[in-house]
C-alpha cells in the first residue's frame, strides 16, 4: 500500500483528502435534492389546486388570486418538501456513488462506511436549519395572508377567525363576542363589544352587524357605560354605529390566530398563559415546529445506509423506496396527530413519534452496513442481494 493509501485522519493529507471527499459527496446530493424538491412542490401545489377546483372552475377565484395563493402557500409546502427532498437526495446521490463503486474506492483508502455518512448527515442538518427558519420566520405570515385571501375570495370578506359564542381580542384592547354568524352574507348576529374606559368597560350590544374590511358596522343596539360600582350611568340606543377595528396584518390580533399562523414563541406564550384550557392542537403544533425540521436529519440517517443496501438495484429502486418511506412516515404522522388530538398520546409524543420510529430504524440500518454483530435477521435479504455477483 503506497503513501496515498494512508487512512484518513483529522490532520495531514488524510484529513485534507476526506474534506475533498466530503465536498464531492455534497455535490452529488445537490442535483437529486433540487429534483426532489421541485417534484414534491409541484405535487403539493397540485393538491391545493385540487382542493380549490370547485371555486376555480366556477370563477369565484380568478387566476390572479390563485397565483397569489400559491405564492403564499409556498413556504408552508416547502417546509414539508424539504425533508422529502433530503431523503430523495440521500437515496439517489449516495446510491449513484455505490453503484459506480466509488464508495468501495473510498473504503480502500481507509474511510469507514459511517465516515462516508457524515457529509450526508451534515447535509440533512443544514436542510433542517433552513426548514426551521422557513417555518418560523416566513411560513406564519404567509399562512396568515393565504387565509385572509381565501376568506375574501371564498367567504366574501367575513373574517375567518370569528367564531360563534367565542370572545376574541381585537386591536385597541376591544373584546368582541358574536352569538351567531352568517359567513355567506358577512352578517354578525347578537354582537357584544367591550371597550376599556376606566375601571369598568363600556358595553356595546347590537342585534346585528356587518364586517367590511377594517370596519364593523353595528345596527339596532345600545351603548352602556358603568360607574365604579357597576351601575349604569349612561345608556343610549342607536340605529347604526361604526367601529373601526383596525385589522393588523389583514387579520385579528394574535389572540385569534390559528396555530399554523403563529411562531414558536407565540405558541409557547399561548401554552404558558392558557395551559390545559387550550386545544391539544396548539401543543402538538408547538412540538411539530421542531419535529418537522428534525425530519431532514432523520431522513438522511435512514436514506444513507438504505442507499448502500439497495445499490445493486436500479435508480428506480431508490425512487420507489422514497415513495414507500414517505407513505409510512406521513401515515405515522397522521395517526399520531389524530391520537394526540384525541388525548390518547401526549402532544410531544404525537409530534415526535414518527421521527423516533424512523431514527431507531436508521440506527439499525447504519449498524447493518457497518458490520455490527447486532444487526437484525430481517436484513438478510438485503445482504444476499448485495452479495450477488
Amino acid at each position: 500500500m503506497g503513501r496515498d493509501a494512508v487512512p484518513p485522519g483529522p490532520h495531514g493529507r488524510g484529513g485534507k483528502r476526506m474534506r475533498i471527499v466530503d465536498r464531492y459527496i455534497l455535490q452529488e446530493l445537490g442535483p437529486p435534492f433540487v429534483l426532489g424538491l421541485g417534484a414534491f412542490l409541484v405535487l403539493l401545489a397540485g393538491d391545493i389546486l385540487y382542493t380549490l377546483a370547485e371555486y376555480i372552475v366556477s370563477g369565484r377565484m380568478p387566476p390572479a388570486a390563485v397565483g397569489r395563493l400559491l405564492v403564499y402557500k409556498l413556504p408552508a409546502i416547502a417546509v414539508l418538501a424539504f425533508p422529502i427532498a433530503t431523503l430523495f437526495a440521500a437515496l439517489l446521490g449516495l446510491g449513484r456513488l455505490a453503484r459506480d463503486r466509488e464508495l468501495e474506492a473510498l473504503r480502500l483508502l481507509g474511510a469507514s462506511v459511517t465516515r462516508v455518512f457524515v457529509p450526508v448527515l451534515a447535509f440533512g442538518l443544514g436542510i433542517g436549519v433552513v426548514t426551521f427558519v422557513t417555518n418560523e420566520v416566513v411560513a406564519p405570515a404567509a399562512n396568515r395572508r393565504a387565509n385572509v385571501l381565501l376568506r375574501r375570495v371564498v367567504l366574501g370578506g367575513t373574517p375567518s377567525h370569528i367564531r360563534e359564542r367565542v370572545f376574541l381580542r381585537a386591536p385597541g384592547e376591544r373584546i368582541l363576542y358574536v352569538g351567531r354568524l352568517d359567513d355567506g352574507g358577512g352578517r354578525l348576529r347578537d354582537v357584544l363589544v367591550f371597550e376599556p374606559t376606566g375601571s369598568l368597560p363600556r358595553l356595546i350590544a347590537a342585534a346585528e352587524g356587518t364586517w367590511t374590511r377594517d370596519v364593523v358596522t353595528l345596527r339596532h343596539g345600545v351603548v352602556r357605560e358603568l360607574d365604579a360600582r357597576g351601575f349604569t350611568r349612561l345608556e343610549a340606543a342607536f340605529d347604526t354605529l361604526t367601529l373601526p377595528v383596525g385589522l393588523e396584518a389583514e387579520g385579528l390580533a394574535s389572540g385569534a390566530q390559528v396555530p399554523e399562523e403563529m411562531t414558536l414563541l407565540g405558541l409557547r406564550r399561548q401554552l404558558r398563559v392558557f395551559g390545559a384550557s387550550l386545544s391539544p392542537r396548539v401543543a402538538i403544533e408547538y412540538h411539530r415546529k421542531m419535529a418537522v425540521p428534525a425530519a431532514s436529519v432523520i431522513f438522511a440517517l435512514v436514506g444513507a445506509p438504505l442507499a448502500l443496501l439497495a445499490a445493486r438495484g436500479s435508480r428506480f429502486l431508490g425512487v420507489g423506496a422514497s415513495v414507500v418511506l414517505l407513505f409510512v412516515y406521513y401515515a405515522l404522522m397522521s395517526t399520531a396527530r389524530a391520537l394526540g388530538l384525541a388525548g390518547v398520546l401526549p402532544p410531544a409524543l404525537a409530534a415526535w413519534a414518527p421521527n423516533l420510529f424512523f431514527c431507531a430504524g436508521g440506527v439499525v440500518l447504519v449498524a447493518s452496513v457497518d458490520g455490527r454483530p447486532w444487526r437484525g435477521w430481517w436484513l438478510t435479504p438485503w445482504r444476499l442481494a448485495r452479495a450477488r455477483p
